[in-house]
């Protein structure tokens, strides 16, 4: 039972969603009907003569010449990889032989979810995994905006603050991700189950959920982190005997990455090798923050492959910063005052951290990586309380970039990966 919520505001959440999602379909038609393809040649045609320019983009004459979304829209990048695995399983190589980039980088869970997913309608008939894919991640990520609803009641944020931080996230440039056979909906989901149990006392189950966000992305640990750190500041630091079952908790959350790693033992012969194969896929250990300060030396940078939108990055990272150091200068004596708000505010910064220490010279996809910070949207609605025109202008920016990163999704802009 999740505390405030009520059949009213769970269909207010749900209303909100829908809308979002309604949105972003119809800003990816108009998208694919008026601009081009990143993956396609551009058709021109010829204008009537005296006419300047003489050649133009063909477009839609008609409504009935428009193209509509459809199935291939929705299921690209990583998408692949995630219903792959949920279809056959991962890469059987062994990791010292010489092979493509293995998919052993993308964590078991969610591809779980579509397999079981598959089998529970089996009985009604074959259904398309990317088609269970969306569908399981837009019931999940219904359930994320409700659990951050009911966090944001804990905060002491009212009804009408808690909606705005739901907005919020919905308007957020990367967004549409959540709706499509990614993680990000599980993680989040999973990440404001750890906070919400967490802070309720509900450990059993903060723990549950941080140890399945474990296995579903790599920043999962944090949410252990932030789990025991709940745990230690609300039982303090006297020993007692309830430490002996939270213990227990704790050893036990290790499991699913345990299970995980024994698995990629036997299958690859390297424990590590969903770790030691992230090169493959352009990711290495940097310094934090080195691929942003080598914005300024080399800026609108693009990576190999066109997987970076360098401005675009550059700009949602800058606003994340502001708010994010801004609360840290402005309630700083808060933080310090109330240890269980600093343990919220490190955990948020750890999440923001990690997307900045994965590569030196890129930007790829660090948008969409701090999307599942809860701490950023939450300082946001609280530092722009008594500051209305600060809070539209980051929604004006949202929508603006949303718009962007929308229809460059839906024609094949790799930068939104």
């Amino acid at each position: 039972m999740i505390k405030g919520l009520t059949g009213k505001v769970a269909a207010s959440i749900l209303l909100l969603l829908i809308i979002s999602r309604i949105m972003i379909l119809f800003t990816g038609y108009v998208g694919n009907n008026l601009f081009s393809a990143y993956t396609e040649e551009t058709p021109y045609e010829r204008q009537y003569a005296g006419v300047v320019p003489n050649y133009t983009m063909k477009l839609p004459f008609d409504l009935y010449d428009t193209r509509l979304p459809n199935l291939k829209d929705f299921v690209k990048f990583d998408s692949f990889a995630y219903l792959n695995i949920a279809a056959n399983g991962y890469d059987a190589y062994r990791i010292d032989e010489p092979h493509s980039p293995a998919n052993w980088v993308f964590f078991p869970l969610y591809p779980l979810l579509i397999f079981a997913l598959g089998k529970a309608v089996a009985l009604i008939g074959t259904v398309n995994p990317a088609i269970l894919g969306g569908i399981l991640s837009n019931l999940l990520f219904f359930l994320a905006l409700i659990y951050l609803y009911a966090i944001c009641l804990q905060q002491r944020l009212d009804e009408r603050k808690a909606r705005t931080v739901l907005i919020l996230m919905l308007l957020y440039p990367t967004s549409i991700f959540y709706s499509l056979p990614y993680t990000e909906s599980l993680f989040l989901m999973l990440s404001a189950a750890s906070i919400y149990y967490a802070c309720d006392k509900k450990y059993a189950l903060a723990f549950l959920a941080a140890s399945l966000s474990t296995v579903t992305r790599v920043p999962g640990f944090i949410n252990l982190f932030f789990v025991l750190g709940t745990v230690v500041l609300d039982e303090g630091f006297t020993f007692s005997k309830r430490y002996f079952r939270y213990a227990l908790y704790s050893l036990l959350s290790l499991i699913p990455m345990g299970i995980y790693l024994l698995y990629m033992k036997w299958l690859t012969g390297d424990l590590l090798a969903p770790f030691h194969e992230q090169i493959s896929w352009y990711r290495l250990s940097a310094v934090p923050f080195a691929n942003y300060i080598n914005y300024f030396i080399k800026p609108y940078f693009m990576a190999p492959g066109g997987w970076d939108n360098g401005l675009i990055a550059f700009v949602i990272s800058t606003a994340v910063f502001i708010v994010y150091l801004g609360y840290l200068i402005v309630q700083w004596k808060k933080l310090f005052r109330e240890p269980k708000q600093l343990l919220m505010w490190v955990y948020g910064a750890l999440l923001i951290i990690i997307p900045f220490s994965s590569q030196p010279w890129y930007l790829a996809s660090v948008v969409r990586y701090m999307m599942i910070c809860i701490p950023f949207f939450l300082y946001l609605v609280k530092m722009t309380e008594k500051r209305e025109n600060l809070l539209f202008v980051y929604q004006m920016l949202f929508v603006v970039i949303h718009v962007i990163t929308t229809i460059g999704f839906f024609n094949d802009y790799y930068f939104m990966a």
